[in-house]
């Protein structure tokens, strides 16, 4: 496996080694969630690199098949520890109906799919304390989420969601949320 060297020493003077995860992601506002993932990453002084592969949105089967196409042509097998992408749960059941199983694809290519559950405004709405069980419907995720976040902007900027959250509401909604879990277990910030 390919380890990426840290930006800081050990007290040794040693560059620490970090594990490499490739996250595939649908679109802007993603990309800037899993960037404010690698910012709790390191302030948990975790030895992890996301490296963000940006989809060009679509449907949730496409997204899968291009970042398969991607890591085909452009890394070895062993470069990424791990292989996720994530996908909008309200995407996923209308692909579905459609007979487009991003699942079958995911799993022959050893990529692991993280739901967003409706989508990641719902994510965002349940980072909030007090809000860690709500689920709400399709469609109306951002609503919800400006109710409590008045000054929410779509597409997010890691900034933004960098000063509102931290790595303590992950884990608070990610008790509530298990594929919000499984992205924390899968980057190392389970706890």
């Amino acid at each position: 496996m390919v380890i990426r060297l840290a930006r800081a020493k050990r007290a040794s003077g040693r560059f620490r080694r970090r594990r490499a995860i490739l996250v595939g992601t649908e679109g802007t506002s993603e990309r800037a969630f899993v960037r404010f993932v690698q910012h709790c990453c390191d302030e948990a002084n975790l030895d992890v690199h996301l490296k963000v592969w940006p989809g060009n949105g679509g449907d949730s089967l496409s997204v899968v098949e291009e970042m398969n196409r991607y890591v085909r042509m452009n890394s070895s097998e062993r470069e990424f520890s791990r292989r996720l992408v994530l996908l909008d749960q309200d995407r996923i059941d209308q692909d579905r109906q459609t007979g487009r199983d991003a699942f079958a694809v995911a799993s022959r290519s050893n990529i692991q799919i993280v739901l967003q559950l409706p989508d990641l405004e719902g994510v965002l709405l349940r980072l909030h304390k007090g809000q860690e069980q709500r689920f709400v419907p399709a469609g109306v995720s951002e609503q919800a989420l400006r109710k409590v976040w008045t000054e929410y902007r779509k597409p997010p900027r890691k900034d933004d969601l960098i000063r509102r959250f931290t790595v303590s509401d992950l884990r608070r909604a990610a008790r509530h949320d298990r594929h919000l879990g499984e992205l924390l277990t899968a980057v190392g910030l389970a706890g």
